[in-house]
């Protein structure tokens, strides 16, 4: 029996709370885990507890999980909140963190008291855990020791995250108001890591030629000002063409549950994400999950997990960023535009993706194939 203690958030519509609460129901199914949640104070003051996010039965598992009795001695500690904590626990045999470098590298701002990441990391006491290659890349590059870094990627609810039939997609497209139009979907906080304007102008470049294009934004008000942010890539561009894409901009602003997110990957007909700077991009693979061909940026977290069968990569350039040493990826806005036409046009490609994303997914990203792996890690040695 392994003793687990997870020091996390709960409840929240953020990545981190996000996946450690799908973490731990899988955790919850493991017969030889014995688990208890800590819960971390939120981020920001503003940040609320979030009820419906999950179905209410797994949300009834997580509020069941125990808190951990004083004086327990667990087999590891995981920690999956931010500000980062690197220091052993001593009531642990072992201690984890997890965490992502999105910038390609640490900010100081997401250790504890600000400090210095590069002060910080080398000395750290605690295993690191991070979802990929390229957030990996940004620890050690801020310090931490290889060894003490290793990648476990996040998953999907293959159970929620499918295809909707034929029927259930016309009823959904009907519901959104969506019948006639070619829906580009993004999901995000909409900050300037998500290339939301690169996204934008390809939206404004691309209206003239399909008349039917409807872009879909999902915000973060819950969490960020998304839709504040929106409104500011918005005047970045031309008046022309930013009347052009208001035209055609669908804002989803509420905090959905997770079979509401899933819908709306359903009913779309294409996910696009230009990113910049992404510690893995769990939208992207909830996607591929659904069904949909992405278009995504190349040479960040994304090229571990996406195929040619159903995805379509971005060129990009690595820009070095003097602020804080942040590398960030400039896609290649021409080449999104022709993407992006390209899948427009390709009806062939998105009935392949419809088959082709979610059967990788099922082989290699559930849950429990992230659970296996984040055991492997967590065990005693």
């Amino acid at each position: 029996m392994m003793r687990i203690v997870v020091e996390g958030w709960r409840f929240l519509p953020h990545s981190f709370g996000i996946v450690n609460q799908y973490q731990c129901l899988e955790l919850l199914n493991r017969p030889d885990v014995e688990l208890y949640h800590r819960d971390m104070p939120y981020l920001f003051k503003n940040w609320r507890p979030t009820s419906g996010l999950f179905p209410e039965a797994q949300e009834a598992r997580l509020r069941a999980i125990p808190a951990p009795p004083a004086g327990l001695r667990s087999d590891a500690v995981l920690r999956m909140a931010v500000p980062y904590r690197v220091e052993a626990d001593p009531a642990a045999r072992r201690t984890f963190m997890w965490g992502t470098a999105e910038w390609g590298i640490v900010r100081d701002a997401a250790m504890v008291g600000h400090r210095p990441a590069r002060d910080v990391l080398p000395h750290t006491e605690a295993t690191i855990i991070t979802s990929s290659n390229w957030s990996r890349d940004g620890f050690v590059r801020s310090g931490a020791p290889p060894d003490k870094v290793v990648v476990v990627p996040c998953g999907v609810d293959t159970g929620l995250f499918k295809p909707a039939t034929p029927e259930e997609r016309a009823a959904l497209r009907a519901r959104f108001g969506w019948e006639g139009k070619f829906v580009v979907l993004n999901i995000g906080v909409v900050t300037r890591n998500k290339g939301i304007v690169e996204l934008l102008t390809a939206v404004a470049a691309l209206a003239g030629r399909f008349p039917s294009l409807w872009l879909v934004l999902k915000g973060a008000d819950r969490l960020y000002n998304s839709k504040q942010f929106l409104q500011q890539w918005l005047e970045r561009l031309p008046p022309a063409d930013a009347a052009l894409v208001r035209s055609r901009l669908q804002y989803v602003s509420n905090a959905l549950p997770s079979a509401g997110m899933a819908a709306l990957y359903q009913a779309a007909d294409v996910y696009v994400s230009p990113y910049q700077a992404e510690g893995f991009n769990m939208p992207v693979l909830e996607a591929m999950a659904c069904g949909l061909p992405v278009i995504c940026t190349k040479g960040g977290p994304t090229d571990e997990f996406t195929h040619p069968d159903f995805a379509r990569r971005i060129d990009s350039t690595l820009v070095a960023m003097k602020e804080e040493d942040k590398l960030r990826l400039a896609p290649d806005v021409d080449h999104l535009i022709a993407l992006m036409a390209d899948v427009v046009g390709n009806g062939a490609f998105r009935e392949q993706a419809r088959a082709a994303g979610p059967a990788f997914v099922a082989t290699r990203f559930t849950w429990t194939h992230v659970v296996d792996r984040l055991l492997q890690v967590l065990a005693p040695r």
